[in-house]
């Protein structure tokens, strides 16, 4: 039997593995045509994406630009929120409550993206535009706003049970010395986990960098270099989402992209990857 699930796990693996190799390939396969048409240069760091001109450009720079202001920004809000939920879980609340709230958690974490673009087109856009006087609520605070929603579940029940695992003669010791419980978090506890921290930030920036739906609907759609967060923006996700069911296959811009597709993907893949690495060598100190 030991045998039998041993060859299924390899396989499993194995498969895992084959599908992420054709996904590159696929990707890639589809991207490089372009360059027989435009220049590299032009694509990678061009200032203008607009294919329908006559010439058309394809410059990524500021589709690349928007998505960074808008990750950086989801994940300062991300991170700090998930923290404080999952201590007012791990210390606040009252035991027989966590594993309640940890549902709600993981239920609300299911929730389709499209709701909560629904909700910031039309409950957060008009309120930002009436009531803070903003040209437009469809912009790169609302996009970050939505797209934190969306990841902040994952973070906060990550932090909660690292929190909850900690070593407890550390705890011991700490309040032993005469600590109460938020300096034994702030000083013993928060310290000995920088790096599952570490680990949680990468892998949160890495489902914030690819989110589609919420950025195409609540970021504004404007292929600009964004030069505050209450400007609207296009990110790289929601471009592929916008014009690739009118765009004409075998044409620059389809393979354009699909080079956008490629980027995108190369940079979640080491995202992701930064993360399972800090979270490696964490678990390998500790077994130490």
């Amino acid at each position: 039997m030991k045998s039998t699930i041993d060859r299924l796990i390899s396989v499993s693996g194995l498969t895992s593995i084959a599908i992420i190799a054709a996904i590159t390939f696929f990707l890639f396969y589809n991207w490089i045509p372009l360059f027989d048409t435009v220049d590299p240069i032009g694509f990678f760091f061009g200032t203008l994406w607009y294919p329908t001109a006559i010439p058309p450009l394809y410059g990524i720079l500021p589709l690349l630009d928007a998505t960074i202001w808008i990750s950086v920004l989801a994940i300062l809000i991300t991170i700090p929120s998930a923290f404080v939920i999952a201590v007012f879980i791990t210390y606040i609340v009252p035991k027989k409550m966590r594993y309640i709230l940890k549902t709600f958690l993981e239920i609300f974490s299911s929730i389709p993206s499209v709701i909560l673009g629904l909700i910031g087109l039309s409950i957060v856009a008009p309120y930002f535009q009436n009531n803070l006087n903003m040209d437009t609520g469809q912009n790169i605070l609302n996009a970050a706003i939505m797209l934190s929603l969306i990841t902040i579940p994952m973070p906060a029940s990550m932090m909660e049970d690292f929190i909850s695992a900690f070593s407890p003669d550390q705890k011991e010791g700490s309040q032993a010395l005469g600590a109460n419980e938020f300096e034994t978090l702030t000083r013993v506890v928060i310290p000995g986990l920088k790096g599952p921290f570490a680990s949680i930030t990468m892998l949160s920036l890495g489902r914030i960098f690819g989110e589609t739906m919420i950025v195409l609907m609540v970021a504004g759609n404007a292929a600009i270099f964004p030069s505050n967060i209450f400007q609207p923006a296009r990110v790289l996700s929601s471009t592929i989402a916008a014009e690739m069911g009118e765009t004409p296959v075998g044409t620059p811009h389809f393979y354009a992209l699909f080079g956008i597709g490629a980027i995108l993907f190369v940079i979640t893949f080491l995202i992701n990857i930064a993360g399972e690495t800090i979270r490696f060598r964490y678990e390998r100190q500790m077994m130490k």
